[in-house]
């Protein structure tokens, strides 16, 4: 049994995507509910799920994969080497508009004075972005 907040967790996804994907109509029941935490013991507790049920939903929607993963072994390039990030769009097989969207994203790392950056960095970043779609926030709380 889990929840959807610690298998999201576990599939390196927001808890806000995958409550999302409880929208579909063929996603799992929940099984449960935990009893509530409120300050006050108010509010509905979280609902917790088969992890097998979430699973194999999840393994029957190939849309839904994670994005795939940059093995550093494979990568031909000197982690200390500075690049631009057309290079690294060519490097990894992604067009050049598919990284640099990713520029102004929490964690993404800041190039140096003369405007490149390094290789490592952006594999470290391109390897734990979000897996999710829709522009991130510096701020999920609503501040700026």
């Amino acid at each position: 049994m889990t929840t959807l907040r610690r298998w999201a967790a576990r599939l390196g996804r927001s808890h806000d995507r995958v409550r999302h994907w409880g929208a579909d109509p063929d996603f799992p029941e929940h099984v449960g509910e935990l009893p509530p935490r409120g300050r006050h013991g108010g509010g509905i507790g979280e609902q917790y799920f088969d992890e097998a049920a979430l699973d194999a939903w999840l393994a029957s929607r190939p849309d839904l994969a994670p994005p795939e993963r940059i093995d550093p072994s494979a990568a031909v390039i000197d982690p200390g080497e500075r690049i631009t990030l057309g290079r690294f769009a060519g490097l990894i097989g992604k067009a050049r508009g598919t990284v640099n969207q990713h520029r102004d994203r929490p964690g993404f790392p800041q190039p140096a004075a003369d405007g490149l950056y390094r290789a490592g960095d952006l594999l470290d970043y391109w390897n734990t972005r979000p897996g999710r779609k829709g522009k991130a926030t510096k701020d999920s709380r609503g501040g700026a």
